[in-house]
């Protein structure tokens, strides 16, 4: 826990001292970017449990945004509003920068890395089961209203 309180501080921190804003914009900061990375970590663990075969994936992007946003609210009601993250004694450092930049980094390439394996695999599953819901060609706007003049004139 003291590992993501030294994450929050050091993203307000940088909004604070290097953005010049003032409190409130430096907390709505804290919330969306750590929110934003905490939400990425957790879809690469759902990215690889459904990998596994252990959770369905989800295709449809309004769940995501959905729980972003719950994640959003957890993030602001148990770790933010307080702001015990400033109580810490924190200080600013090298060493601790370069671990959230390594971080962010190699949890972007594991993102990429992974969501190409996974597109990989539906790739092949669409394969070995193609679709068979539309075989037939639908028809379109443009013919039924042609058809509906043919039936009227």
């Amino acid at each position: 826990m003291k590992a993501y309180y030294y994450f929050l501080f050091r993203i307000y921190r940088y909004y604070k001292d290097k953005q010049n804003e003032n409190e409130l914009q430096a907390i709505f900061s804290v919330i969306t970017v750590s929110t934003l990375i905490a939400s990425l970590t957790i879809f690469f663990f759902h990215g690889l449990l459904n990998y596994l075969g252990i959770l369905p994936m989800y295709s449809n992007k309004f769940y995501m945004i959905l729980f972003m946003i719950i994640v959003g609210f957890i993030n602001y009601f148990f770790f933010i509003r307080d702001k015990n993250f400033l109580n810490y004694d924190f200080q600013k450092d090298k060493k601790g920068g370069f671990y959230i930049i390594v971080y962010i980094i190699l949890l972007g390439i594991l993102l990429f890395v992974l969501s190409n394996i996974n597109r990989e695999k539906i790739f092949e599953e669409r394969k070995k089961n193609p679709q068979t819901e539309q075989t037939q060609k639908t028809a379109s706007l443009q013919s039924e209203i042609e058809n509906w003049f043919k039936e009227k004139f």
